[in-house]
């Protein structure tokens, strides 16, 4: 009813239309802030893909959606019905309307009518039913979460792959330190020598290894690399220290290696040294590239292998090589990453440029020089370069005789430089070095002798290498000492008067390593004539 003070009706214009829709936007969008809010800050603390299925659920709860459930990598993270379970993944986001899904027995979940929202996910998908439609906003909201669960997801998993690999840093800085406990990059330089020591490893963890026990320093290389190799690397060093004890070497190191290296379809090569300050060394090599014992002049005698790597075969035998290394000598070690090392054209450095480099320079600056000559060439295994080298301002005498007897008084020459005045051991050295030089040069058919000699207490240390016929005067049968002949006495003067007396044929020369010393004065009855003889 109008009246004279009723108000004059309004024209529509929309506006009540257009304010009722700000509303609806305004309240869809507080949702979808609302939304947002609860769960951004789930999503960036996720830790598993269990929480992912809670979130999922706690999404479904906030959009009124009875049900949800999550796949993910292969498997159903929360329980799915039947009929969702043999759906395939959907390929981009869907929504089923009810009553296009059958979803009654014999499927679970057959409770009413239901439309279907499918989510696609990085590594999954995402479904949520249980109420006849969704929204626009709704399943704008879905597409969000989908989008910030793969993000979540990936945010976890890097997580996961961070600490996986910090983990991995941790154990491989931890093993490295135990590995270079037991292959150190220094030495300790026995007194009297200069040591030089370059280990280099491929990796993290080298197959080389170094270390020493006692009197020994040792160098070898197990098969394999990595961490494989230094726990073999790290059980041999341990065990070495017990088979050095054994009486016997050999059977110390088959007892304490071979069996576990066997088992473990692992090998070990091994050149080991027995350093005396007095210069007088023992070194055996299984398996090892061979070692080399450069004289001062640069001569270059082998040490080869005597046996195959510990590991493949028992170790019935050890040939234990003994001799000494007079002033400025020097033992040089290496392993097969140095010869083996190529050129980009596959051509290998070779042990006939190993050998020529050592005879070249000074072992002090063998490991420099070493490295250097490879820089054409590519180290594809690990690298382990060792020098020991005799002191080179010792005092010592080096001659070498042309195989004329005429020459023979350089013999006393050389003995009175190397032996102080007065030494009690020059006159029988130089009776009984004279009688194994005649022998080498008469008998043997030397044209070269070489003598080298230094003292250490009362003891002489010489080595005689000549290049004659095979001859081990060793193993001379000894005639009276009273027994009247024109020689011989020499060979007998040197025989009572070794402490040690050793003999090898080394490629096409005869070594002898004579450490002499005048006899006690209880001495046998037979010696009398000696002494007079002496005197």
């Amino acid at each position: 009813m109008s009246g004279p003070f009723s108000d004059p009706p309004q024209p529509d214009d929309g506006r009540d239309t257009l304010f009722a829709e700000l509303l609806e936007q305004v309240a869809d969008l507080s949702d979808q802030l609302v939304f947002l809010h609860r769960l951004i800050p789930q999503a960036l603390a996720l830790s598993s893909k269990e929480q992912a299925a809670e979130l999922v659920q706690e999404a479904a709860a906030l959009i009124n959606t009875p049900r949800a459930a999550l796949y993910l990598d292969g498997q159903w993270i929360s329980a799915a019905p039947g009929w969702l379970r043999d759906r395939p993944a959907p390929r981009r986001p869907t929504v089923l309307p009810a009553g296009e899904l059958h979803t009654g027995a014999p499927y679970d979940d057959a409770w009413r009518p239901t439309a279907v929202l499918l989510i696609p996910c990085q590594n999954g998908w995402l479904a949520m039913w249980g109420k006849r439609q969704f929204q626009a906003g709704e399943r704008s909201l879905i597409e969000a979460l989908g989008k910030l669960l793969d993000a979540a997801l990936q945010a976890q998993q890097a997580r996961v792959e961070a600490e996986r690999y910090a983990l991995q840093q941790r154990d491989r800085v931890q093993a490295h330190a135990v590995w270079r406990a037991v292959a150190p990059e220094t030495l300790v330089t026995p007194p009297g020598y200069h040591l030089n020591l370059l280990s280099q490893p491929a990796s993290d963890f080298g197959g080389d290894f170094q270390f020493q026990e006692g009197e020994w320093i040792v160098v070898g290389d197990v098969s394999g690399k990595g961490l494989p190799a230094a726990i073999i690397t790290a059980m041999f060093a341990t065990s070495f220290t017990v088979a050095a004890r054994n009486a016997s070497l050999s059977e110390g190191l088959t007892e304490a290696l071979h069996d576990h290296l066997e088992r473990s379809g692992a090998f070990c090569t091994l050149a080991a040294m027995q350093i005396r300050p007095d210069g007088a060394l023992r070194v055996f090599n299984v398996g090892h590239p061979p070692v080399l014992l450069r004289r001062a002049d640069g001569t270059l005698e082998e040490i080869r292998a005597s046996a195959p790597p510990i590991g493949t075969f028992p170790l019935l035998h050890l040939d234990v090589e003994r001799f000494w290394l007079h002033p400025g000598d020097a033992l040089i070690v290496y392993s097969d990453g140095l010869f083996e090392a190529e050129t980009p054209d596959g051509e290998a450095y070779g042990l006939g440029r190993v050998f020529d480099l050592a005879r070249r320079v000074v072992p002090g600056t063998f490991n420099q020089a070493a490295v250097q000559a490879l820089s054409p060439y590519v180290i594809n295994d690990d690298l382990t370069l060792l020098t020991l080298q005799r002191d080179t301002h010792a005092r010592g005498a080096h001659r070498t005789l042309p195989g004329d007897l005429a020459d023979l008084p350089l013999i006393g020459d050389a003995l009175r430089e190397a032996l102080p005045a007065g030494h009690p051991v020059l006159m029988p050295a130089e009776l009984a070095v004279t009688e194994l030089v005649v022998n080498a040069i008469r008998h043997g058919g030397a044209t070269r002798v070489d003598l080298r000699v230094h003292a250490s207490g009362d003891d002489a240390l010489l080595t005689l290498t000549d290049n004659g016929a095979p001859f081990n005067p060793t193993r001379q049968e000894e005639r009276s000492a009273g027994e009247l002949r024109e020689h011989g006495y020499g060979l007998l003067i040197a025989r009572r008067c070794s402490r040690e007396w050793h003999y090898a044929r080394k490629g096409d020369l005869n070594r002898q390593t004579l450490r002499l010393r005048v006899p006690a004065p209880a001495a046998p009855a037979e010696l009398s004539d000696l002494a007079a003889l002496l005197l």
